[in-house]
């Protein structure tokens, strides 16, 4: 099921440069930049903790209310990190129609682990090789998240971005070949390293060597 689009204020930013966007982060709000449909960008700065929230909710589109009264409808196109990684400093938005073709990476979540038979073996180990996935939709159409049942899955079995069921209306071009999540056996790896160790031939001390 797709998010609702969340409308959020946006005032436009006239001063630019780095001691500037210090100024409005630390004032609680974040500059961005709006691109697209053959426009201007637009500068703006919006407040950082409603931005977080609907982010944290999984919106991907946000309906912009500039302080001159015009709204634009955008994709959240990139969000900037600071340099440890933990807060975020600057947002990239595209304008874009609610009826048009958006790429967009949304989150892989696993259900059924408490059912899996595989988990309950011994020595059992969930892997989780992609955690997102990049899908094409319309934009009206994104999804909060693609959703893998897991309840079925046995030990040395995977499930693969080709097994993956997605909404109606949501593709992907991800190689579907490609792992999503796996169930395997740590001591089967273990007794293999093991068995091949016991596998060379000893070296014979009293033998004699070739020359050269």
């Amino acid at each position: 099921m797709a998010h609702e689009t969340p409308r959020i204020k946006a005032a436009q930013r006239d001063r630019l440069g780095t001691r500037y966007a210090a100024r409005l982060r630390s004032s609680g709000k974040l500059p961005a930049v709006v691109y697209g449909h053959q426009e201007d960008p637009a500068h703006v700065a919006v407040d950082r903790e409603e931005l977080l929230h609907h982010l944290h909710e999984g919106s991907h589109m946000l309906e912009l209310e500039l302080d001159d009264g015009k709204t634009e409808t955008c994709l959240v196109k990139d969000v900037q990190y600071d340099y440890l990684g933990t807060d975020i400093i600057h947002v990239d938005l595209t304008r874009t129609s609610l009826t048009e073709e958006v790429y967009v990476t949304v989150s892989i979540e696993l259900k059924g682990r408490e059912e899996a038979p595989g988990l309950k073996e011994d020595g059992a180990i969930l892997e989780q090789p992609l955690v997102e996935l990049e899908v094409r939709c319309r934009a009206n159409a994104i999804p909060d998240e693609i959703v893998v049942d897991i309840s079925k899955l046995e030990a040395n079995e995977a499930i693969t971005v080709g097994d993956l069921k997605l909404p109606a209306g949501v593709a992907t071009d991800h190689n579907p070949d490609d792992g999503v999540v796996s169930i395997n056996i740590l001591d089967e790896y273990e007794e293999e390293e093991t068995e091949g160790e016991g596998e060379a031939e000893p070296e014979v001390l009293n033998e004699k060597k070739e020359e050269g």
